[in-house]
């Protein structure tokens, strides 16, 4: 099994890859929370008009009354929105969502970009052992995709890419050369992993806003172990967790 990486959502994907699609910073981390806690379907849209749109559909079909709709724009909730897109807060709400609308800037349309793959995962440190157990079982080659901000690279997901990319090696994955570097910005880091989460460009924004806390527990790996996967029902992509 080889890993690579994409420090950017990529233009096409193989059908014969497993995609990680990560936004550490922080809608699949988000995801991570959401599903850690029980949620049975989140589904992802590609702008806030569209999450809007798809969370009336919804809320209007029978089952699904209780539908929250969840997300940032330039980091904050956007009007009429539930919740926000911050991990903490979904984390103390209560009772936990069961079923979700998903918009974010960067994080759902990456994972919407890689919907042709054999698979496809959000991902973050926060269930980056049990992702990584789902795409090491199924068996192909993995991608794991970054992001990015506002569709240019960024420093914080490619250092949470490289844990994912690390727990892979350990696994019996071969690297790719796109992947050893994110390896490496992962490796460097690692004794200091919040801090230096703290000190990118989306870590500094977040804290600035007052988010610093969130960036913290995004820093977390391993408190759930729960993987979700991408699929479509009735012609909309949703996110489903896989059973354990």
């Amino acid at each position: 099994m080889r890993v690579d990486f994409a420090v950017l959502p990529p233009a096409r994907v193989s059908p014969e890859v497993t995609c990680l699609v990560v936004d550490v910073l922080r809608a699949t981390s988000l995801l991570a929370v959401v599903f850690g806690r029980g949620a049975l379907a989140v589904w992802p849209t590609a702008t806030i008009d569209d999450g809007r749109r798809l969370r009336d559909a919804l809320r209007a079909e029978p089952g699904h009354e209780g539908l929250l709709l969840l997300g940032e724009e330039n980091a904050l909730p956007p009007l009429g929105y539930d919740y926000g897109n911050s991990p903490l807060e979904l984390e103390r709400v209560a009772p936990p969502p069961r079923e979700a609308v998903h918009a974010t800037t960067n994080g759902t349309p990456a994972l919407l970009a890689c919907r042709e793959a054999a698979l496809v995962l959000p991902a973050a440190p926060l269930n980056a052992s049990a992702t990584v157990r789902v795409a090491v079982e199924a068996g192909h080659d993995v991608l794991v995709v970054a992001s990015g901000l506002y569709g240019k690279p960024a420093a914080d997901d490619t250092l949470a890419c490289g844990m994912l990319i690390a727990y892979h090696a350990g696994a019996g994955a071969e690297p790719g050369d796109e992947a050893l570097f994110a390896l490496e910005q992962y490796e460097q880091a690692s004794g200091h992993f919040a801090e230096v989460l703290r000190e990118t460009e989306h870590g500094q924004r977040l804290v600035t806003l007052g988010f610093g806390e969130d960036v913290d527990r995004c820093a977390t790996a391993d408190a759930y172990d729960v993987a979700a996967t991408l699929r479509i029902e009735a012609g909309r992509p949703v996110l489903r967790p896989l059973e354990r």
